[in-house]
């Protein structure tokens, strides 16, 4: 059952590395950003770009400094997980659409049961409304095809590789699940961000490849920030 002849064991340096240059990155660009924000004259009245550009720079800088880091240290990307498509994917015919039901399931249960619902005119639906067709471009690639990259490299790839070295698929689901839950920090989606990751990583699991969890990641990213491209082009 092992996914490739050639992978080699995650170390727990290149785990601690792989999270300090996503936690460096992010931190690192949202703090130049505020500070141009506090600096800069006249900034406010674009501040749609300046965040736009905070989320295409973020995005794409961590995918490749991840990217470099792992093929430094002799991790190939087909030992991480980017081996060779099968067959087997087209079981994502099925395992999509199920997934969308779970994780939606799973944040109407919360709505039901806290009396909260769905909050719109949300900062990003501004931003998109304000950004021109370029921009609004721009914000959906790198929410709906560079964030999954990156997502799925980092957390079904080096967190849930490190685990399952260690604790088997089954800790490594649950575990890679709930610290990707809790990095995403709104507390009203944790049940949905709960359902999501255990959902990725079932997907990782039994693909035996990134290709699953990364098809549901891009899938539902591009189907939520839709009405980014809508609401400049409607």
């Amino acid at each position: 059952m092992d996914e490739s002849p050639q992978q080699a064991r995650l170390s727990t340096k290149t785990l601690l590395t792989s999270a300090g240059i996503t936690l460096g990155i992010a931190a690192l660009v949202f703090g130049v950003a505020i500070a141009i924000g506090l600096t800069v004259p006249g900034i406010r009245a674009h501040v749609d770009i300046l965040i736009i550009t905070v989320l295409a720079v973020q995005s794409s800088g961590t995918l490749i400094m991840l990217s470099l880091f792992l093929r430094r240290r002799g991790h190939r990307m087909s030992a991480i997980g980017f081996s060779r498509p099968s067959p087997r994917l087209l079981h994502l015919l099925w395992q999509i659409p199920a997934a969308f039901l779970a994780v939606i399931g799973a944040q109407l249960l919360v709505f039901a049961v806290t009396g909260s619902g769905p909050v719109s005119g949300s900062s990003t639906d501004a931003v998109a409304g304000n950004a021109g067709p370029v921009s609004a471009i721009v914000m959906f690639a790198a929410i709906a095809i560079v964030t999954p990259l990156w997502e799925e490299l980092f957390f079904r790839g080096v967190i849930y590789g490190y685990i399952r070295d260690r604790l088997g698929a089954v800790g490594a689901v649950t575990v890679s699940a709930a610290i990707f839950a809790l990095c995403h920090g709104v507390p009203i989606l944790l049940p949905y961000m709960v359902t999501l990751g255990l959902c990725l990583a079932l997907l990782r699991t039994f693909h035996r490849n990134l290709w699953g969890p990364l098809a549901l990641h891009v899938t539902l990213n591009s189907t939520a920030s839709f009405v980014l491209l809508e609401a400049v082009f409607a």
